[in-house]
């Protein structure tokens, strides 16, 4: 194809699109959307999902590829994208799969010409074998398929950081040539609050939320280490911090949440915290707007939008000095050992009470956070299409 004159045919794995507080589908649902609303001259774009499962408004917008669910007493989703990859009419110059949980049989979108080429967003992985992880039969069989066979299909693989690169090539033993490195974005909602007060009505209402607070965010997996967060909240309680702590984020990994309920039932300031399974998205900004501090001490992370979500929101970030987050931050936060309590510790004390501190923090965490957009990170998936279809 001539890529100075035609579209490129985009085909794009979106049976996630609707997944709730899932930083995958975020990606998913906004690099759609900019692809529509910015590159209908370059991209022809297609969404694929199974009949009749996407009630999202963007699988109204896009044009579609309909996976018809066999009638069979198991495993119908599994044998009807099988026959998709098989016999569909339709060929593609991209099939993008926005992370990597791969069918055992995408390979045959290749061997039978469905598509020209493969690239798979891999949203991060442990930076070492130390970092523990939540791990499914899912997980580790989408890791051994890689290595094992995958990877040989895959023509790129997008990183959503530099930091991310090598996270990938050591987890997935994938080749660093093939893995391209393209910044998230953060969404226009997330802004300066013209109105606090009624951000704090709304969220005393709907949520009851009790102020002054620091804010934390990630579901109760190991690598979030918010068992540390939590030890370094009370040993700031024990020093007469007047402020409650709120989670946004439910139980998940089942040993790492009983560790977490264990340490909040042997403390006595256990009234303080607060989790929120789950919180809508048009509320976030309010949470980050209103905390005194984020703090993210999170021990992996393959980008971290949270932190410069809250950045955009004028708040005081406090983070990892490990993984990507550094990287992310670009010096607007205060960055602590995640794994020294102490040092969680101190860096949120000093991001409350050093005033001249929290001021510096907040302009340039909102100048920081301006250099993240989704449109930017389309345009980088955009230059990778034409990069590998010239390969």
């Amino acid at each position: 194809m001539d890529l100075k004159t035609s579209k490129i045919k985009v085909g794009i794995m979106a049976d996630g699109l609707e997944r709730k507080a899932m930083g995958s589908a975020i990606y998913l649902r906004n690099i759609i959307e900019q692809y529509l609303a910015d590159f209908g001259d370059e991209i022809d774009l297609y969404l694929i999902y199974k009949e009749g499962q996407c009630q999202h408004e963007l699988c109204g917008r896009a044009k579609s590829v309909s996976v018809k669910i066999l009638s069979l007493p198991k495993f119908a989703g599994f044998f009807s994208y099988l026959w998709l990859f098989v016999s569909t009419k339709n060929k593609f110059d991209i099939i993008h799969f926005s992370r990597p949980a791969l069918h055992p049989f995408f390979w045959l979108l290749k061997v039978f010409g469905k598509t020209k080429k493969i690239v798979v967003t891999f949203h991060g992985a442990p930076d070492n074998a130390s970092i523990p992880i939540f791990q499914t039969f899912a997980t580790r069989f989408n890791r051994w398929f890689i290595i094992s066979f995958g990877r040989f299909f895959i023509d790129a693989a997008l990183a959503d950081s530099e930091t991310a690169i090598n996270q990938i090539a050591w987890y997935y033993k994938f080749p660093k040539n093939k893995i391209h490195s393209v910044y998230l974005g953060i969404g226009k909602e997330f802004l300066l609050a013209s109105d606090k007060n009624i951000l704090k009505k709304k969220l005393l209402e709907k949520y009851k939320i009790n102020f002054p607070y620091i804010l934390g965010m990630g579901r109760m997996d190991p690598h979030k280490n918010t068992h540390r967060l939590l030890e370094a909240f009370f040993k700031l309680k024990k020093e007469g911090l007047p402020h409650e702590l709120i989670i946004i984020g439910g139980e998940h990994e089942p040993e790492y949440s009983n560790l977490i309920k264990e340490i909040l039932n042997g403390s006595e300031y256990k009234q303080a915290v607060k989790f929120i399974d789950f919180a809508d998205d048009e509320d976030l900004p309010a949470f980050y707007s209103l905390a005194d501090v984020f703090a993210f001490p999170s021990l992996s992370e393959g980008f971290g939008l949270p932190v410069l979500e809250a950045m955009a929101c004028g708040t005081p970030v406090v983070t990892s000095n490990a993984s990507c987050l550094p990287e992310i931050a670009g010096g607007a936060a205060v960055l602590a050992d995640p794994y020294q309590i102490g040092g969680i510790a101190d860096a949120i004390r000093l991001a409350i009470k050093d005033i001249n501190l929290k001021r510096e923090l907040v302009l340039k965490g909102i100048k920081r956070s301006g250099d993240f957009s989704w449109k930017k990170t389309a345009e980088g998936n955009f230059r990778l299409y034409k990069s590998v279809l010239t390969l």
